[in-house]
């Protein structure tokens, strides 16, 4: 798969740095939205409302309903034929607080200490036994999400002016998307700081012991979705968390321009 980044490479003149990008390659998944009207009960999807077992309630701030971000059928994850240590089957929810008529929004928007303000739920149980939940308008477009094994190489700082420029090129052919830049896995694009390193405060392990269990892109084409001034949100767990299931130990990052 390093052959379509060692192509560009070549393309863009940058074979005297080649060793040094090459070693910051990642394999990741990237989760592509397509707006469907109708979906079927425990797909992978992004927006509109979620599938919930009767067991779980519905996830709330205050007593006012989360906003639904994605589920994720986890079969539909492993079919990607990537190691990791989700589960082979259920289902994976998240949720955040982006309700901007409300009156203490910008108090709690972008709050990672207010973990109230999102959550990520496990459910292990059968699909058969989920239905749709329309406890709130969904505020994002509602999209069918399928999953692709890629490679990428993150942001850079590359002191040469020239070869900055260049490596900045090459990116944009390599992840074209991007501003549709949906991941699980692999190196946060941070759109400030180092994203693990802030991640570190709130899961108390070194950021080489997390992971990224989903970045959520500013997607208004597909999702009408917003995250501050062209953010991104930043689902991160530790991997013994999520060795063990611990998905209500999540931290979730927002970051924008």
């Amino acid at each position: 798969m390093t052959k379509h980044i060692e192509e560009l490479i070549d393309k863009y003149q940058l074979n005297h740095i080649k060793d040094e990008l090459l070693a910051t390659a990642f394999e990741c998944i990237k989760v592509v939205p397509k707006q469907e009207e109708i979906l079927p009960i425990g797909c992978s999807k992004m927006g509109g409302s979620p599938d919930l077992p009767a067991e779980l309630a519905y996830p709330a701030y205050k007593g006012r309903p989360l906003h639904f971000v994605a589920q994720f059928n986890l079969a539909e994850i492993q079919a990607v034929g990537i190691k990791n240590d989700f589960p082979e089957n259920g289902m994976l929810y998240f949720f955040y607080f982006a309700d901007d008529e409300q009156e203490d929004f910008y108090e709690v928007y972008g709050n990672a200490n207010i973990k109230e303000s999102w959550r990520v739920l496990y459910y292990e149980g059968a699909i058969e036994d989920l239905q749709n939940t329309n406890q709130m308008k969904g505020q994002f477009s509602q999209c069918r999400i399928t999953f692709e094994k890629v490679q990428k190489l993150p942001e850079l700082f590359i002191e040469n002016e020239d070869d900055s420029d260049r490596f900045l090129q090459l990116l944009e052919e390599l992840i074209p998307d991007h501003y549709d830049n949906h991941q699980i896995f692999g190196t946060p694009f941070s759109v400030q700081t180092e994203v693990f390193e802030e991640a570190q405060e709130y899961l108390n392990v070194h950021h080489s012991e997390m992971i990224l269990l989903f970045q959520v892109d500013s997607d208004e084409q597909h999702l009408n979705m917003m995250w501050g001034d062209m953010g991104m949100l930043y689902f991160c767990i530790a991997n013994e968390d999520i060795k063990q299931r611990r998905f209500e130990n999540t931290c979730c990052i927002l970051q924008s321009l």
